[in-house]
């Protein structure tokens, strides 16, 4: 039987919360024209400066107002993947730096999944943005944010992003979390960790380390610090490599589907197919 007969199925469809903010093709491509200094419409995306150029180039409207940055860059991704923006790149932006891939995937799809928005509102509300740094410093301090969403922008064209289908359907007031390991047993030791069903993902800079889906997250995270039943992630966790890591909680009320071990396992093993952490047996 195929995972996804075992899921209650209720789609979600969030919309885009109307701005009020309205922009003609004339005048995106126009602000991008001034703006833009030769580079392409990403990586005006991307950059601060760039991007603040674009937005202040919109005339007669204030770069402050509420949902005006998220629209005008919508609008300007819009327009790029329609062909219609007159202005040619001619010049690179900076390279995309390999290792920070594996960071800027986990951190994206944090926010992609806390959020349920595309790649493209990520880069394009600053709120989105803000978060997408935060949560890539949690897993590598001191990562540069530019090249994170420059890492972004790859990943997004490789079609590296694209959520799996369990996380569109199985939403359940779903809560994701994260955690350094310190944080996290503090937060068992204190009972703030939910005592309910939910998933967990270790994490380092270099991707996914260990999926596993519990009925007790509280329990059973707390069964993995005092000596992992799963002797690889047991390993892991004594050695000096340990510093490094992270733990994404996808945290379900104990009356969803979720408290059901069939569901939970079906969305442990689509994550595990997807992001396949080294340290899992495959499913």
């Amino acid at each position: 039987m195929a995972w996804f007969a075992l899921i209650p199925v209720a789609f979600v469809l969030v919309a885009t919360p109307a701005t009020g903010h309205d922009f003609s093709k004339a005048e995106i491509d126009a602000a991008f024209t001034v703006a833009s200094a030769g580079f392409s419409a990403d990586e005006v995306m991307i950059q601060d400066d760039l991007r603040s150029r674009f937005l202040s180039e919109l005339s007669g409207s204030d770069p402050r107002a509420d949902g005006f940055e998220r629209a005008a860059l919508l609008a300007l991704l819009q327009l790029r993947k329609s062909g219609k923006l007159t202005s040619k790149a001619t010049r690179r932006g900076i390279p995309v730096d390999e290792s920070i891939v594996p960071i800027a995937e986990i951190a994206a799809r944090v926010v992609m999944d806390r959020h349920r928005i595309s790649s493209d509102t990520l880069l394009a509300d600053p709120a989105f943005r803000e978060e997408l740094g935060r949560e890539a410093e949690k897993i590598s301090p001191g990562t540069d944010s530019v090249a994170v969403r420059k890492a972004v922008l790859s990943l997004r064209k490789r079609r590296a992003l694209k959520p799996e289908l369990v996380l569109r359907v199985a939403d359940w007031q779903r809560k994701i979390e994260t955690h350094s390991l310190d944080s996290l047993q503090q937060s068992i030791a204190s009972e703030e960790i939910s005592d309910g069903p939910g998933i967990y993902l270790f994490r380092t800079a270099s991707g996914y380390l260990y999926i596993g889906e519990a009925k007790n997250l509280r329990l059973r995270l707390s069964d993995h610090f005092n000596g992992s039943d799963r002797a690889t992630l047991a390993e892991y966790l004594r050695s000096e490599a340990s510093a490094g890591v992270t733990v994404e909680l996808h945290v379900f009320p104990s009356d969803s589907p979720a408290k059901r071990v069939t569901v939970r396992r079906a969305y442990e093993s689509e994550l595990i197919r997807s992001r396949q952490p080294r340290l899992n047996v495959r499913p």
